[in-house]
């Protein structure tokens, strides 16, 4: 991700090699809302950015390959997903206030690097027995603070996780 500032976006490529969206997508056998994603440097697969480039490649008549243009991949983001633990019916019945619902946050490629990551989280509330991780990679808003949906590999901390991510 360092080198993105030498690297011609697709953008940039789309001023000097003018194309339809549309007609690159169908050449790249992808749908249109995935070329439109890498033109504005929102995140794509990988699988996806190779068939982009090799369409991009055919249409310019340029040998373009994925470390010579700057196409954004999912690969290196993680996704914010929300945990949202609670008792088990039981123990909520024992309680009568309720508010037995707890909600932590982590930024993770996938569900099972979530739950490795809220391990700790997880072991300091044990009376809450029920999880469900959910992604959301569009991010929320609660008031005026903004929650990014997706971050960049690189901003968060992984230092103390051993876990070979």
């Amino acid at each position: 991700m360092h080198d993105r500032k030498t690297k011609p976006t697709l953008e940039q490529i789309r001023t000097l090699f003018p194309f339809d969206v549309s007609d690159l997508a169908r050449a790249a056998r992808v749908e249109t809302s995935i070329v439109y994603q890498a033109l504005l440097q929102r995140p794509i697969h990988r699988q996806d950015t190779e068939k982009i480039i090799q369409a991009l490649s055919n249409h310019t008549r340029l040998t373009l390959i994925l470390e010579n243009v700057d196409i954004v991949l999912w690969e290196e983001y993680l996704t914010l997903w929300l945990l949202r633990t609670s008792a088990s019916a039981q123990q909520q019945e024992g309680w009568e206030g309720g508010g037995t619902d707890a909600y932590h946050f982590v930024y993770a490629r996938d569900e099972l690097e979530a739950q490795f990551r809220a391990q700790t989280w997880l072991a300091q509330h044990p009376h809450l027995s029920n999880h469900t991780f959910t992604p959301c990679p569009n991010g929320f808003q609660i008031g005026p603070l903004r929650v990014p949906g997706i971050c960049p590999d690189e901003l968060v901390c992984t230092e103390a996780l051993p876990y070979p991510f």
